[in-house]
């Protein structure tokens, strides 16, 4: 990916804070106006949440992508993803669902077999993983426009623009902008981001309570030569719904083609739990999967775990714990302007439906789109 650090000679029209997937599409659809914008990431990549890692096992010819974020869309029932995968020539293919899925009561319990049909009925995953999204989109963007490693620092309401001051590895820059938007959560702003004049104590408030989807969750990837649960009758899917559990959630990770295989799992252990024994958690990952699939899980090629509670721009302290269920997004406050029209929420967690999902981003890239264009 691209660093830009050099200063910008003039007033920017619009800068994007977040180089997601909300963040990117609306920096791609406001291109077609050809606006003087700016689209400005903390990280030293684009995509956010959305991290496909490729992988080259050893003894294998293959390479594999794996999704250490988002891994299904619901082309059915999002529109807005599905159109954009065609746009962008993008392949999709069925998450596999076939055979025995287990559920495990216990940790001594013997893991029981059912016919599960409903778990990913419509669920697809996108050929070369979901990184595959924020690459075409990061691909029509001009190298002037996306600044890497910008970490905002502090916005201020100057009157007839925004000042935005950044930390990058060269120390602070600043830039002047006459609109802004946020496509970053709302609970990460709260924590790190100072706003002249001081928000509205409400609308903070509300930022501060609104979780940051998947940010308290960790993702374990394990590789192996073949798909062996599929040999066995297995779909790949198991559910393990006790205290104490390692991963809670394992699903067939397979690549659309090719001789490699995988699987996923979400972890069970809270986060601090995952910090504290960080260095035993691919052994017990192994381990509990040998105990579901047999002793063939006990020798994968390769594993990679990606914990997202412990991204600095993710997860903030109040996300160590993930909700119970799935959180209320889309609030009102989050979805209007502020600083009399200079100042705008984007990113997921403000789409009024479809919130925390890619569907979702591009929501709520669409609803600031039109925003910024009436």
């Amino acid at each position: 990916m691209r660093h830009n650090s050099g200063r910008l000679r003039r007033m920017l029209a619009i800068a994007v804070v977040g180089a997601g997937l909300s963040g990117l599409a609306l920096a791609d659809r406001l291109l077609e106006s050809h606006r003087n914008i700016a689209v400005f990431e903390a990280r030293g990549r684009c995509g956010g949440r959305i991290l496909s890692h490729m992988l080259n096992p050893p003894s294998t010819r293959d390479e594999v992508t794996v999704d250490l974020g988002p891994t299904w869309v619901w082309p059915g029932q999002q529109p807005r993803i599905a159109a954009l995968a065609k746009r962008l020539g993008l392949e999709l293919f069925r998450q596999w669902d076939q055979g025995h899925s287990l559920y495990q009561a216990g940790p001594n319990a013997m893991p029981q077999m059912f016919t599960d049909t409903e778990t990913h009925a419509d669920a697809w995953r996108i050929k070369g993983g979901c990184g595959q999204l924020v690459a075409g989109l990061a691909h029509g963007l001009p190298d002037p426009m996306l600044h890497l490693q910008h970490q905002l620092l502090r916005l201020t309401d100057c009157g007839t623009h925004i000042g935005l001051e950044f930390k990058t590895g060269q120390g602070l820059a600043h830039y002047q902008a006459r609109q802004v938007v946020l496509a970053v959560p709302p609970r990460l702003l709260a924590d790190s981001v100072m706003f002249e004049p001081a928000l509205a104590p409400n609308l903070r408030q509300l930022m501060k309570d609104t979780p940051t989807w998947m940010a308290g969750h960790a993702k374990a990837l394990l590789v192996y030569r073949e798909a062996f649960w599929r040999r066995q009758g297995y779909s790949g899917n198991a559910w393990l719904h006790y205290p104490g559990t390692v991963l809670a959630e394992v699903y067939d990770a397979c690549p659309a083609h090719g001789e490699s295989a995988a699987l996923f799992g979400f972890f069970g252990l809270p986060s601090a739990l995952r910090a504290s024994h960080r260095d035993h958690l691919e052994a017990w990952t192994v381990q509990q999967l040998a105990r579901l699939f047999g002793a063939e899980a006990a020798h994968p090629l390769q594993a990679i775990i990606q914990d997202w509670s412990a991204e600095t721009f993710t997860a903030t302290r109040h996300d160590q714990m993930p909700p119970a269920s799935h959180p209320a997004y889309g609030h009102r406050p989050l979805r209007l302007d502020h600083w009399q029209d200079k100042l705008y929420f984007c990113g997921t967690e403000t789409a009024q439906t479809h919130g925390g999902y890619l569907e979702g981003a591009l929501e709520a890239s669409e609803r600031v789109f039109t925003a910024l264009t009436l």
